[in-house]
């Protein structure tokens, strides 16, 4: 039998542990300040990519991005301690597309090597045409101030993958010019980025790497 002491203690216990939050639903938590924190740094990543591209990487300074964005110097550390890191971010995201576009080609119907690196060439020319962080990345692999061994080595590397499946299956000729196929399809197309930007022409990005792609692959793929 319940004693009347246990039966007040038993329903004060109940009652603060059911008694609800104030301000808030029972286990819910403020997500604004996260929203603005994702948004706040995704900003900061944009403006430092407009300035990596446009101006290089080595003329963009922290002060320069805080200034063209308007960030409290807080902010900017808060998110990246340096120039660097910021740079080591579109790294990775360039590294990132790189993988997807490749495992789409390959992973899709059958094609030969040589329709599968103009897909995966042309894919990368269009998102990098569309996505300035994308095209900041991309430049930033050849980059000689900052780490970037996952950056343009691991491209080349994905693209070798393909080259040498298609040798070994007697797709394409094995010559030292086809094992320096990945190497120049990843430089030109770089090359492309960079003579497109300094130029000004009124042909596209997306046609002057697909000159570039076609101009490797013929002459290992006739």
């Amino acid at each position: 039998m319940t004693s009347p002491i246990e039966s007040a203690n038993t329903t004060e216990g109940t009652a603060a542990r059911t008694r609800p939050r104030i301000g808030r639903a029972p286990g819910s938590k403020n997500a604004e300040p996260q929203a603005r924190a994702v948004r706040t740094r995704n900003a900061i990543i944009a403006v430092a990519a407009r300035h990596f591209d446009t101006d290089g990487y080595g003329h963009t300074s922290m002060n320069t991005i805080a200034r063209a964005g308007k960030f409290a110097k807080g902010a900017m550390y808060y998110h990246f301690p340096s120039k660097e890191a910021i740079g080591n971010q579109l790294l990775s995201d360039w590294t990132r597309t790189v993988d997807e576009t490749v495992t789409d080609a390959t992973a899709g119907p059958s094609m030969t090597a040589a329709e599968q690196l103009t897909a995966i060439f042309t894919s990368l020319a269009r998102q990098i045409t569309e996505d300035i962080n994308l095209r900041a990345g991309m430049k930033l692999t050849l980059e000689p101030s900052i780490d970037n061994t996952d950056g343009f080595a691991h491209w080349v590397d994905a693209i070798s993958k393909i080259v040498d499946t298609a040798i070994s299956a007697r797709q394409i000729p094995d010559t030292p010019t086809t094992h320096r196929l990945a190497w120049n399809l990843c430089a030109g197309t770089v090359g492309a980025a960079h003579a497109s930007a300094s130029l000004g022409e009124d042909i596209d990005l997306v046609t002057r790497i697909g000159d570039t792609v076609a101009a490797h692959i013929k002459p290992v793929s006739a």
